[in-house]
């Protein structure tokens, strides 16, 4: 009968084991064991993925004084998290000294419920330029009440200047508002672009893709109500660096010049995607947008929240309904593009 140890599998069988385990496991049953364990997790691993949303504080006060320093340009990528699981972690993370200029390697990190705590501020985000490899950013529900968006635009502007960045996810609520500062530098890598939550004026989308040229996909949620009816001036019409952008994604929308303005500034897109509130339109108001301003669109989605003005007749809201419907069971929306 043969007796199977650990010591008797081959390497590469225990590089697949190792990837069973999250780190604070395997560093902590394996480092330290013998030489040969020990070259095999800090020079045959060649990356790490490191996702502390439920880590505990013991773990973490583990991981961060033992290993983190002996992996940290391997970790590829990084998660912190505030939320009820691990409260004040990005906080503890700071206090600890340990900068996110420590992970040159690294290519995904996403900051999750990043809290609004006093001892939190921007200089957490101080050395976000420093990670040259990074190709992925997310900010995921962070609520930082106690900082104006002002106190951002140096981080912005080191975000737009990450050389291979191309996806970025941006969901912050700052002190009394949900701006987005217009970065003041180009990025000459991002590619995809998420807002979430964002107060806008239309005005300042032709500035941020006058930023971003090789935007290909622009992804917004936006509860603003503006309502002013603004013209065709020479800001709205398309410039070369909106023409890269084919996919638009827009929810929660409340305001159609918002959404018109962005159509006329993003003629190329392509594939749309779109969710409205309170805004009124029928198959033919749509028709005359998408043939005016978006000739290229090939996919469409929209989900549409309107009031059909109710009456106490049912059989009237149903005819209602079958009006508007109506609107969409034309040639246009059956035939030519097989939308309806």
């Amino acid at each position: 009968m043969n007796n199977t140890t650990l010591e008797s599998l081959s390497n590469e069988l225990l590089l697949d084991l190792f990837e069973l385990f999250d780190v604070v496991n395997l560093l902590r049953a394996f480092s330290g064991l013998n030489t040969r364990f020990n070259s095999l997790l800090y020079t045959d691993v060649r990356s790490y993925r490191v996702d502390l949303r439920s880590i505990s504080k013991e773990d973490f006060n583990i991981l961060y004084p033992a290993y983190l320093p002996l992996i940290s340009n391997r970790i590829i990528y990084l998660r912190l998290s505030d939320d009820e699981d691990t409260p004040y972690q990005c906080i503890y993370f700071q206090s600890t000294g340990f900068t996110l200029s420590r992970f040159d390697n690294l290519r995904s990190l996403t900051l999750n419920n990043v809290s609004s705590d006093l001892n939190l501020n921007q200089h957490f985000f101080s050395d976000l330029h420093e990670l040259h490899n990074l190709t992925n950013l997310k900010f995921a529900h962070c609520r930082l009440y106690h900082l104006h968006v002002e106190d951002f635009r140096g981080v912005i502007d080191q975000i737009w200047s990450l050389p291979k960045l191309t996806h970025l996810y941006w969901d912050f609520t700052f002190k009394y508002e949900r701006h987005f500062l217009i970065p003041t530098c180009l990025s000459t890598s991002l590619q995809y672009l998420t807002i979430r939550n964002y107060n806008c004026c239309s005005y300042n989308f032709s500035r941020l893709f006058e930023k971003t040229p090789r935007l290909r996909k622009f992804s917004i949620s936006s509860d603003s109500n503006e309502d002013d009816d603004l013209p065709i001036s020479r800001e709205f019409l398309p410039a070369p660096q909106s023409l890269s952008v084919t996919r638009l994604i827009l929810l929660s929308i409340r305001s159609l010049p918002l959404m018109t303005s962005l159509f006329k500034l993003l003629p190329s897109i392509t594939r749309l995607k779109v969710e409205i509130y309170s805004i009124t339109l029928d198959g033919h108001q749509w028709k005359e947008m998408i043939v005016n301003y978006l000739p290229q669109l090939r996919d469409l989605q929209f989900k549409i929240d309107l009031d059909l003005c109710r009456s106490i007749d049912d059989s009237t809201n149903e005819d209602k309904v079958d009006q508007y419907l109506s609107t969409y069971r034309t040639s246009f929306w059956i035939e030519h593009h097989q939308w309806f």
